[in-house]
């Protein structure tokens, strides 16, 4: 009896559009480990430690402004228009305009701090080329991301992510077929020209299947005033993931952002799967914490099961692979053998901290989510600075697990908080 019970939920959640969704965003995912890991290996071995620790470190800068292009347009799009899909077209015009606009101004701002951040070995017309792609392109893509999910569109969201890792690898094949000693200016351009060919698909897509831009500018100082905590949030998510990155290029040289920066790469690939589950039950926090946070926190215990799964075979598959990194990206990156296996636990560490932090974005909780990562991205600034120049990348690994671990726990604590609070209320007569 117990069986066909068992056998009836499996059959219902395979048929719920939940599963559906995630099914899809995890071909979506897989298909893109396989294209990103095409496209890292070429660029890594074409470029070689150096050079490739240049471009790292040039790309981790922008990640860690690029929240404030969109300003959480792009989350506030998925929170209303999830709900009321009749303001979509004023969402969609509203975040165009702010994505151009902001990602102009900080593209100029850090072109004007350019000898004091950037690498001094990189020419300042690739640099400019790498924040457009990075800050404008990426802008444009993400809202687009953001359109499709909030219309339950899971699938083109996929179906566009598969497209845009094609593009990068497209680039990729360009640069070892056609160029012979490839530098970071080559590789700058295409990585550019990829950029642009998808924002520019992106926008003509979302156009076609969701209807044209209305911005109304008189609503943009409210969404920016609403959006500030999105940005701040994912800025200093950013900053805990990226910061190391270009903090090592400028203390321990572009060779060790390199090595650091290639290991961090497998980590971010074998991440596909929480970001495939993400990606699918991101709109559904929303849905569910509208009620408070019980909602959201019910939500999530669902998903626990799997993600503990998950958990412990990325860390156990990131052990098994590091061995066979000189074999796939050369010998010069043999240290990322042991860089790998000092980041390994970040995927289990960001499985929990994804649960606990949707748990609060989905009810309404944003402000809070935000104060614990701008802690915990000051926390990792101080311990990069003191532990890089004495440990290089090693140093930068351990300021990256300990932020990330007092993330998780205070994210946690605060939604049991935020949890005992509501449910006293609950109880309270009258």
């Amino acid at each position: 009896m117990k069986l066909a019970a068992i056998r009836i939920k499996a059959a219902n959640l395979l048929q719920s559009n939940l599963a559906k969704d995630t099914l899809w965003m995890l071909f979506s995912k897989l298909f893109n480990v396989v294209m990103q890991a095409a496209y890292f290996i070429i660029v890594a071995r074409l470029l070689g430690k150096d050079n490739y620790g240049s471009f790292i470190v040039i790309t981790a800068i922008a990640s860690i402004v690029f929240p404030f292009v969109l300003l959480g347009s792009e989350h506030l799009l998925v929170k209303n228009v999830s709900t009321n899909k009749e303001t979509f077209r004023t969402y969609w015009g509203n975040g165009l305009v702010i994505s151009a606009a902001n990602g102009t101004l900080f593209t100029v701002i850090l072109l004007l701090l350019f000898r004091g951040i950037f690498p001094q070995n990189v020419q300042w017309g690739t640099i400019l080329l790498i924040l457009l792609a990075d800050l404008i392109g990426l802008a444009l893509l993400d809202l687009g991301f953001k359109s499709l999910m909030a219309t339950n569109m899971v699938n083109k969201t996929a179906q566009l992510g598969i497209l845009n890792t094609c593009s990068k690898l497209l680039a990729a094949l360009s640069l070892a077929v056609f160029f012979t000693n490839p530098s970071v200016a080559t590789w700058g351009c295409l990585y550019f020209a990829s950029s642009v060919i998808m924002a520019t698909v992106t926008i003509l897509l979302i156009n076609k299947m969701l209807g044209s831009p209305r911005p109304v500018l008189s609503e943009l100082r409210s969404n920016i005033t609403q959006g500030l905590y999105f940005s701040i949030s994912t800025s200093a998510n950013n900053i805990n993931a990226n910061l190391d990155k270009s903090m090592l290029g400028k203390l321990a040289g572009v060779g060790a952002a390199g090595i650091y920066g290639s290991a961090y790469r497998f980590i971010d690939v074998g991440s596909v799967p929480l970001l495939a589950l993400s990606g699918a039950t991101y709109t559904r926090f929303f849905q569910h914490g509208a009620s408070g946070i019980k909602g959201s926190l019910d939500f999530a215990k669902r998903l626990l099961p799997f993600l503990t799964l998950y958990a412990i075979a990325s860390v156990i598959g990131y052990w098994l692979l590091a061995p066979f990194i000189p074999a796939i990206l050369g010998e010069e990156y043999r240290e990322a053998i042991e860089a790998l296996l000092w980041l390994s636990p970040l995927p289990a560490i960001a499985t929990f901290q994804y649960l606990a932090a949707d748990t609060l974005t989905g009810s309404g909780n944003q402000k809070a989510r935000s104060i614990v990562q701008v802690g915990a991205a000051m926390i990792n600034i101080l311990l990069n600075i003191w532990l890089i120049p004495q440990f290089s990348w090693k140093g930068a690994a351990c300021a990256t697990l300990i932020s990330d671990s007092l993330r998780l726990i205070c994210l946690w604590i605060i939604v049991f908080l935020i949890y005992r609070r509501e449910t006293k209320q609950d109880y309270l007569p009258g």
